[in-house]
């Protein structure tokens, strides 16, 4: 069994009492800094800040990083009458009132980019798995593309935008779809072509570095890992856990498969795209198609489809409690589900943020700041 390393960075909304975003970010930064060190870093609007794990050997370390993370930065929030919230969308604050971190990365983005930047208030779950081999990374990158959407489809938190409710139960993914450089990456025979595609952009002025190529699974420009970028940010710390496992899983369970020489099927960005937006559309309501069968299933059913695929690689993984985290949100759906739950029942947005601040940190214990 591979011992694959993992890594998660998760991007939290910084809301006031009344649950609108708020620009807090830089102060955060420097009271986290003292405790967290590199981990906590800013993002381009103040009202978001990252929150990324150390390298972790198993999930089990995850859990602890995770817990940190979110109870510290709840915890510094406080005195300032603040709070943490995490969903890959905020249901009302518009992106027209946010103030923009200053630092030159950004400016230059939105010199680059313009409104297409300045509409990013939006909120993703990132895994990396470290695979220290780089053709291996180009290899379990061509088969995990599969999985993308079924993975999108469990975390989706983002059925709000600018007060509205979009119909999608992840329209971050609208959002961050008007980037370049986004969606399901192509197939590459090898990490030279890669690493060719990358130096062909960098060489024309496209890009400055592999940073800039955003899509939903790529190599890391820099780190010996493969990212996962696809997921809206998760509410529930064991949500976020659930998703992280099941990535860390899906690239093991592929690697032993090319070990006993049983490559996964491999499709075309096209046809992958079509899952992920019947995914986008629906989350868990949705159904997914099953090429190998030409036929539509239901994602509930391919989620239990899922467990299955990776159960003969979790134990040594040490992430069977996590996984089968799967089973309840196949059961009660995701972040979405709930959000819209709590809008029919209350008619006000404003509970819909209540009760994503008090998903965020529900089972984080105390800490002391």
């Amino acid at each position: 069994m591979p011992r694959l390393t993992i890594g998660i960075e998760e991007e939290f909304q910084i809301v006031d009492g009344e649950g609108q975003l708020r620009s807090h970010s830089a102060t955060l930064l420097a009271a986290a800094r003292p405790r967290l060190g590199e981990q906590i870093k800013l993002e381009m609007m103040q009202s978001v800040i990252e929150a990324g794990t150390k390298i972790c050997a198993d999930i089990s370390e995850a859990r602890e990083e995770i817990a940190t993370l979110r109870g510290t930065l709840a915890a510094l929030l406080r005195p300032a009458g603040l709070r943490l919230a995490s969903a890959g969308t905020h249901p009302f604050s518009h992106w027209q009132e946010q103030q923009v971190t200053e630092q030159e990365r950004y400016k230059i983005l939105e010199e680059e980019l313009q409104d297409v930047i300045r509409e990013l208030l939006i909120f993703g779950l990132h895994v990396h798995v470290g695979i220290a081999d780089r053709e291996q990374r180009i290899e379990v990158m061509n088969e995990a593309r599969y999985f993308l959407p079924h993975l999108l489809a469990i975390s989706t938190s983002s059925p709000f935008w600018l007060t509205r409710n979009t119909g999608l139960k992840s329209y971050r993914q609208v959002v961050w779809g008007r980037f370049p450089r986004t969606g399901i990456p192509p197939e590459f025979g090898s990490y030279d072509e890669f690493e060719n595609f990358v130096e062909l952009l960098v060489r024309t002025g496209s890009i400055d570095n592999g940073r800039k190529i955003w899509w939903d699974l790529r190599p890391h420009a820099f780190y010996p890992t493969i990212e996962f970028r696809v997921c809206d940010a998760a509410t529930r710390i064991e949500e976020t856990l659930c998703i992280a496992a099941l990535i860390q899983a899906i690239c093991a369970k592929l690697m032993v498969l090319r070990e006993r020489n049983l490559g996964f099927r491999r499709y075309a960005p096209s046809l992958i795209q079509e899952n992920k937006w019947r995914a986008m559309r629906g989350g868990m309501d949705a159904k997914l198609i099953d090429f190998g069968k030409e036929a539509e299933v239901p994602m509930r059913e391919l989620a239990i489809e899922l467990l299955e695929f990776v159960d003969d690689v979790v134990d040594a993984l040490g992430s069977r409690r996590e996984v089968a985290y799967l089973e309840r949100i196949v059961r009660e759906g995701t972040s979405a589900d709930r959000q819209l739950r709590v809008w029919k029942e209350s008619g006000h947005l404003h509970a819909v943020v209540d009760q994503l601040v008090e998903e965020t940190t529900a089972g984080v214990a105390e800490v002391a700041v």
